[in-house]
This record gives C-alpha cells, sequence and structure tokens, in this order.
C-alpha cells in the first residue's frame, strides 16, 4: 500500500499573503499623514510621536501581522491518502477540504514569475464546479504530488512545441489582430497625424489594451507551448514566457477534438485545436498554432486511428441549404465506426469537430421559420463538455434519420455504461 504524502506549504506562503494587508495599513497611514508629526514639532492639530515611538508601532504591526499568517500557516496542512486529497486551514475557523481522486479533471502546476525566482510554484486540482489551490509548493512537492494525484510515472514523451517564429506570424496573420490594428491606426494615429493635436491620441486608450490581448499578451501566454504525453494516457500543455502554467487533460473525460482554420492560416494550411472535456464551461486550448498533419497526430493520440479518417470526405449539405446561407459549402458531416464529425465556418474561419458518439448526452433537431420553409432542419449532438456538433440545413429526411442514429448510438453506448443516459429533442422556432 503506497505511504500517505502530506505536509505544509512552503515557509514563504505567510510572507507572501501577509504583504497585501501591509500594503494597506501603509497606504492608510499615509492617508493620514497630516495628523502626526514624527521626530519634528507640529502644528497643534498634529500629534507629536518620536521617533522611537514610530519605529515601535512600525515593528510592532508589521510583526503582529506577520505572526498571524505565520500562525494560520502553522495549522495548514495537506495530506494524500489512498483516493482521497485533503486540505486543512484556519486559525480562528477551522476549514476541511477533501477530494475523490476519482472526480479530479486535471492537475495543473502554475509558476509565477517571482515565484520561479525563490523556487515555489502552486498546485491547481480542477474539479467538477470547483478548484482546490496549494500555494505555495516547493516544485518537488507539486510534481510528486501530480504525479500521485494522476498515478503518473516519469517516462514522459513530449508530442509537439510551438516554434516562436510560427506563433508570431500566426497572431500578426490573425484576422481580430489586423482589423483591429486597422481601427487604432485610423481613429488613433492617423488623426494625429493630419491634425497634429496630443489630444487626438486621447482615442488609442480605447484601442491599445485590445490590441495588447490579441498580440503582446498571448504572444507570452502562448511562448514555449508544448503538449506532452504522460505515462499514464493524459495530456498536459506547458506554457508561458513568465509565469509558466499547465493544463492536463485526461484522456477518459475528452468529449470532442475542435479545429479552428481562420482565413489568413489557410495557406499555410496552420490550425488551431482545441478540447472540450466533461465538467469545462467552454473547450481548452491544446495547441494555438501547429501544421494540419500535427493536428491530426493530436486526433490519434486522443481519439484513436478511426477519428483521423473522420477528417476528410464530408457529406456535403444538400442543393436546397444554398438559399439558407451563402456558405453552404463549408458544411458537412461524417457518422460512422463510432465517430460524428461536423464541418462548419464562414468566411472568416473553418470550424471542424470530431466527437465520439458515445460521448453524446442528447441529442436535438432545430427549426427555424425560414428552414421549415425551405424544407431544412439542423441536428445538434449535445456532448458531455457543454458544446454541441452541428450538422446544420439537411433536408427533414435527413436530419430526421440522423437524429435517430446519434440516438441509437448513444443508448447502446448508454446500455455499455449504464452511468450514461442521452435524450432526443425537437425544438422549433
Amino acid at each position: 500500500m503506497t505511504e500517505p504524502l502530506q505536509g505544509r506549504l512552503h515557509p514563504v506562503t505567510p510572507l507572501r499573503r501577509s504583504w497585501a494587508v501591509l500594503v494597506g495599513i501603509g497606504i492608510l497611514t499615509y492617508n493620514q499623514r497630516d495628523l502626526f508629526s514624527v521626530g519634528t514639532s507640529g502644528t497643534k492639530e498634529q500629534i507629536d510621536v518620536p521617533v522611537w515611538a514610530a519605529c515601535a508601532i512600525v515593528t510592532v504591526l508589521v510583526g503582529g501581522v506577520v505572526s498571524l499568517f505565520v500562525a494560520a500557516w502553522w495549522h495548514s496542512h495537506y495530506s494524500l491518502d489512498g483516493d482521497t486529497l485533503g486540505y486543512r486551514s484556519g486559525l480562528l475557523f477551522k476549514v476541511r477540504r477533501h477530494c475523490d481522486l476519482d472526480h479530479v479533471q486535471s492537475v495543473d502546476i502554475v509558476r509565477p514569475f517571482l515565484g520561479r525566482l525563490i523556487g515555489v510554484c502552486t498546485l491547481r486540482v480542477v474539479m467538477s464546479g470547483t478548484t482546490m489551490t496549494l500555494s505555495y509548493l516547493t516544485l518537488n512537492q507539486a510534481r510528486t504530488l501530480k504525479a500521485r494525484i494522476l498515478a503518473e510515472d516519469t517516462s514522459d514523451e513530449k508530442l509537439y512545441q510551438v516554434k516562436t517564429k510560427d506563433l508570431v506570424l500566426a497572431l500578426l496573420l490573425d484576422i481580430g489582430t489586423n482589423v483591429w490594428s486597422l481601427v487604432l491606426v485610423a481613429f488613433g494615429i492617423l488623426p494625429y497625424v493630419l491634425s497634429g493635436e496630443l489630444l487626438t491620441l486621447s482615442t488609442l486608450i480605447a484601442f491599445v489594451p485590445k490590441v495588447w490581448r490579441l498580440t503582446g499578451k498571448r504572444l507570452f501566454v502562448y511562448t514555449g507551448w508544448s503538449v506532452t504525453r504522460t505515462a499514464e494516457g493524459s495530456y498536459r500543455t506547458d506554457y508561458g514566457m513568465f509565469d509558466t502554467q499547465q493544463y492536463t487533460y485526461r484522456d477518459s473525460r475528452i468529449a470532442s477534438i475542435e479545429t479552428h482554420q481562420p482565413l489568413l492560416w489557410r495557406r499555410l494550411d496552420w490550425v488551431e485545436v482545441k478540447v472540450a472535456v466533461a465538467g469545462a464551461a467552454a473547450p481548452g486550448l491544446l495547441v494555438p498554432v501547429c501544421p494540419r498533419s500535427v493536428a491530426e497526430k493530436m486526433v490519434l493520440h486522443l481519439l484513436g486511428a478511426e477519428a483521423v479518417s473522420h477528417l476528410h470526405e464530408p457529406v456535403p449539405a444538400p442543393a436546397e441549404a444554398r438559399k439558407a446561407t451563402p456558405f453552404y459549402k463549408a458544411l458537412g458531416y461524417r457518422l460512422d465506426n463510432g465517430f460524428f464529425t461536423s464541418w462548419r465556418g464562414f468566411f472568416l474561419r473553418n470550424v471542424t469537430t470530431v466527437a465520439p458518439v458515445g460521448r453524446i448526452q442528447s441529442v436535438s433537431i432545430d427549426q427555424g421559420p425560414w428552414q421549415r420553409k425551405l424544407g431544412l432542419a439542423s441536428v445538434y449532438a449535445h456532448m458531455a463538455g457543454g458544446n454541441s456538433v452541428p450538422a446544420a440545413h439537411r433536408t427533414n429526411v435527413e436530419s430526421a434519420d440522423l437524429a435517430t442514429c446519434l440516438y441509437e448510438h448513444s443508448m447502446d453506448y448508454a446500455e455499455a455504461k449504464p452511468g450514461h443516459q442521452a435524450g432526443l429533442v425537437n425544438t422549433g422556432r
């Protein structure tokens, strides 16, 4: 039987947590500085405080605050015993948290820039609807806990690492970056060039933050991005130029994989890969930019060889769909071998989603008034990851057959796994 792991957080934790209180006290004291006169004779309204008394007050305040946080740190413990991770904290009010390792979705190690300088990090354990955070641990402590929680060993395999030059070029070719950069030049820089008035530069306040989030911020976050397969079959992403972070995808909780291809990436055949995980609010980013061949390699690892074949040869939209959307040629789906794949997108971005039929939780048929007139309907397979895989603008007969087929496949999976439930819904607007 494996021995339990237990211990305290890193000793720097109370110092890191107490600085905010000390800064608040300092700001409050500075705002009230007119009420005191330290070391000199002030006005009648001011209170004369000797230097030794001021030093003593500061020492007592700093020592008292730090001692309070040190005492709270001393009474905080974590423990990993069997299949349960526990964390006990609190000085006056005791708090005990426990989580079952079977409910853990991912375990991430976050290394802030200042934390990297002193050798500490944060361990973030993500569960459905809640997160347990252990701040701060040594890097060895965090890695040991993560390996025990995920039952990993050290024989990891790096699958792909994003090249910095590809990342920079991809950000420059992003449609959002180009549009907001043009808006910045047209409404912020051009008026100043034409008028010479510094006041016109005030409009930059509205656009610079957006351009920064699309370029500089994403460059700092995505630099060094890599995908690693652990020995137990989980997939870990590591990223960050200054604040290095990790996110782990457990293959048993992956509901679907999406590939996004913006307009300006098509000539280079680059895509962005996202993964929908059961219990997550939105799909997570697996690779920010990579060649399509690498994306297919990711699908091969996460869903198997049968899923890769589903990324080609879709069933095209019927001729009636051209009256519903001018981009009907980008629509398609494929259903066989236990996978459901959807093609959709508009002129600026194409999206392909592949999902195991066994992960479908419900199926719905949606038909708007214009679709009803054209004899069309859209089928949506709702996944455990919170997203849906659509087959848009199919004929009434085809949509009914597709929804029934998806429902039957899902029910077959429900019989194999009694905890799985699926439903069929017909929705009309």
